[in-house]
């Protein structure tokens, strides 16, 4: 974990998220280097390495190799996520796995800054603790930890990066009885300042990932990230369509202090959000208090899973809010109350927008096709209902609500309801 995630009240799955591990084949780990050598590659072929769990795994293996009794190496970054604080790259000889790990920003609440080492590191601090004898220096609670693991001796210190002068901190451990030699710590400092190109770089892939992933989606994001920006752009997928509301929200809104709304919808695009990937779909775009997610289908003997999948997500979805309101209700009574609407058909998925400004999001008449049956369920007060092309692809039971015209479209649809 990350140097201050020994604290009992840090969970590891809830704080701390293992995202990679990497476990280099002993066949493959070098057995003689030298630290020129290293600073070399550090500044050269380590920056080509996609993975920097794998540049820690192998920096690590040839520091070994180069004759520094390492235990354990770890280093430690901020970035730019909503939900994390930054990353720790962590490598262990005794397990011989590098781990990615994600800390969520509620760890910094958790651990007192004078308690913690990350950011006394990177305030400016260089800590070197002997863990061995009664003279052992136990300030932080990792190194109760690393002591219990055998580890002699802690030398962590900042690293200068695009960032900053102390974008990020290298913490290394050794188990060798005495501790590090000083040419040791010395040569650990000239590596460790010429780690900032490749970490650099990481960070900078890393926040444009997150970004990315946040604002667009992890499908979309990958798409705009591997250069699919021209405006015009786009390609004809078939897909499931989600589209949901809040009902009365513009009631909600003069009744409720704006603060308290934001909170509300947040909870509200969440619960969605959670169902929505857990069953394969991506979210497009918030609109006020709506959204419009897709279900993409790759292929036509798909499209009954994927349709199985949207109406499991929307029905979890719709059971979730009403375990969240137990209880609740809004100021004159009423519950909180969404419609989902459902259809299966074809889309172009791409850009538009200003030359400047673009949106990646669909269009075309089944987008407003989904638009049009989400206003005939607020009509018809139901939660959740479905297009006859939905049904189809979908061929299981369903209740007819018959047939509907829908606003701006010639020809009628029938529309259909879960089963109760």
């Amino acid at each position: 974990m990350g140097e201050a995630a020994s604290s009992s009240l840090i969970v590891e799955g809830r704080n701390v998220i293992v995202t990679e591990v990497f476990e280099r084949p002993a066949a493959e780990r070098p057995d003689h280097d030298t630290i020129e050598r290293i600073i070399e590659w550090l500044i050269g072929d380590a920056r080509q390495i996609g993975s920097f769990a794998r540049t820690i795994d192998e920096l690590s293996w040839r520091l070994v190799a180069a004759g520094i009794p390492l235990l354990r190496v770890n280093l430690r970054g901020g970035t730019l996520h909503p939900q994390f604080l930054g990353s720790a790259y962590v490598w262990w000889r005794t397990s011989a796995q590098t781990q990615e790990i994600m800390i969520t920003h509620e760890v910094a609440d958790l651990v007192p800054p004078a308690q913690n080492p990350v950011m006394r590191v990177r305030a400016g601090e260089i800590l070197r603790r002997s863990l061995e004898g009664p003279e052992a220096q136990l300030d932080f609670s990792i190194l109760h930890d690393l002591k219990a693991r055998g580890a002699t001796d802690y030398f962590a210190l900042p690293v200068g990066g695009a960032f900053g002068p102390r974008a990020y901190m290298a913490a290394y451990v050794t188990d060798r009885p005495g501790g590090f030699l000083e040419q040791e710590i010395a040569d650990l400092t000239a590596v460790s300042e010429r780690l900032s190109i490749a970490a650099d770089m990481n960070s900078q892939r890393q926040i444009a990932q997150n970004v990315l992933k946040a604002y667009l989606g992890p499908q979309t994001g990958r798409k705009v990230l591997a250069g699919q920006i021209r405006r015009g752009s786009g390609e004809a997928i078939a897909a499931v369509l989600w589209s949901s509301d809040l009902r009365r929200f513009t009631q909600m809104s003069d009744q409720l202090p704006g603060e308290k709304v934001i909170g509300i919808l947040n909870d509200l695009f969440d619960l969605q959000a959670k169902a929505i990937v857990n069953h394969g779909g991506e979210i497009l775009k918030f609109v006020g208090d709506g959204l419009l997610a897709i279900f993409p289908v790759t292929s036509p003997d798909e499209a009954n899973r994927i349709t199985a999948n949207a109406l499991a997500a929307a029905k979890e979805s719709l059971a979730a809010l009403g375990s969240a309101q137990e209880g609740a209700s809004l100021p004159n009574g009423s519950p909180l109350e969404i419609v989902i609407a459902l259809h299966y058909g074809t889309v172009i998925y791409g850009n538009i927008g200003a030359a400047d400004r673009l949106d990646f999001t669909v269009i075309g008449p089944a987008v407003n096709l989904v638009s049009r049956i989400e206003a005939v369920a607020k009509s018809l007060d139901l939660p959740l209902i479905v297009s006859d092309d939905f049904a189809n692809a979908y061929g299981g039971r369903l209740k007819s609500l018959g047939r509907h015209q829908l606003r701006g479209l010639d020809l009628p649809h029938e529309l259909f309801a879960p089963l109760v």
